[in-house]
C-alpha cells in the first residue's frame, strides 16, 4: 500500500489537484469532509500528512489540529487559508499547524512538503 496524504475538503477541484500532486510522488490521496471522518481516517489510513482548510465552515480546523496532534504528535499538518484572512495564519501557527500557506501557494508547497515527508519514512 502506498503512503497516503489525507485532506479534509469537499472541493472537487482541490481534491483533483491534491490527487495529482500525490500521484506524481507515488502517493495516494484520501479525502474526508468532517472532523469525525478525519479522526477515523488518521487511525485507519496512517497518512504522512494531513491537509486542512483553515477557513472551512464544514469543520473546525483548530479542533481538528488538536485531535490529530493528540493521536500522533509526529504527524504533520498543512493548513491553507485565503490570503486576506491573515488572522487564520496566526491562529493556525499558535494551534500547532506545521505548515501554513495561502491558498495560492498550496499546491507548490504541497509538493515540497510531501517530498520532505517522504524522506522521513
Amino acid at each position: 500500500m502506498a503512503p497516503r496524504v489525507l485532506a479534509a475538503t469537499t472541493d472537487l477541484f482541490l481534491q483533483s489537484r491534491i490527487t495529482e500532486v500525490a500521484k506524481s510522488l507515488g502517493l495516494e490521496a484520501e479525502f474526508v469532509s468532517d472532523e469525525a471522518g478525519l479522526e477515523a481516517a488518521v487511525k485507519s489510513v496512517y497518512p504522512i500528512l494531513v491537509i486542512l482548510d483553515l477557513s472551512s465552515t464544514e469543520y473546525d480546523p483548530f479542533s481538528c489540529t488538536q485531535a490529530v496532534k493528540s493521536m500522533s504528535s509526529s504527524l504533520r499538518i498543512l493548513g491553507f487559508f485565503p490570503h486576506v484572512r491573515t488572522k487564520l495564519r496566526t491562529r493556525a501557527m499558535n494551534a500547532g499547524v506545521d505548515y501554513v500557506v495561502p491558498n495560492s501557494g498550496l499546491l507548490k508547497t504541497l509538493k515540497k512538503v510531501l517530498t520532505d515527508e517522504l524522506g522521513h519514512i
